[in-house]
């Protein structure tokens, strides 16, 4: 299904550091896993997965700042052979080989890819958001995490059935 119609007007916000751990950690991630991050901006997310287990990533991003940080991070880190980014739309994203997805969109976007996630990830996969839930999906779990800044953030944890 084209979803590509659709545009993703949310902003280039990184994810605070202590939040990316705590969705890290609700995905549980195992060596030989293979992550996906849609609109990875930084590519800090799949970096950080990479230190928690021997997995391979894919990012997709389409903003050429977020593409430039990208790339000069994964640089940084080693981890060329790991983390590959695409500048694709992330409705053209094939995420059926997914084990885990990140994602970081408003809920009117998730709302949109809800029905992708549904049609084209594998029963099992397992998907972290934080601020919004995916309508029409139910969490299996949500955490508040307090971060430094004494502000709460909510995560989410899915997983295709």
């Amino acid at each position: 299904m084209n979803y590509s119609f659709i545009p993703v007007n949310d902003p280039y916000a990184p994810t605070p550091t202590e939040v990316v751990q705590h969705k890290l950690d609700l995905l549980a991630l195992q060596d030989g896993e293979t992550v996906f991050d849609l609109g990875c901006g930084d590519a800090r997310q799949l970096i950080m997965a990479c230190a928690m287990a021997n997995v391979t990533c894919i990012g997709y991003e389409i903003l050429p700042e977020a593409i430039e940080d990208a790339n000069k991070n994964i640089k940084d880190a080693q981890l060329s052979d790991q983390i590959e980014i695409k500048i694709e739309d992330i409705y053209k994203a094939d995420i059926s080989e997914a084990d885990a997805l990140i994602l970081y969109f408003s809920r009117s976007v998730l709302g949109v890819l809800s029905r992708k996630l549904e049609n084209e990830l594998p029963t099992g996969a397992r998907i972290a958001t934080h601020q919004f839930d995916i309508p029409g999906w139910s969490a299996e779990i949500e955490k508040e995490v307090l971060q430094k800044d004494g502000s709460i953030e909510k995560i989410y944890l899915y997983r295709k059935i």
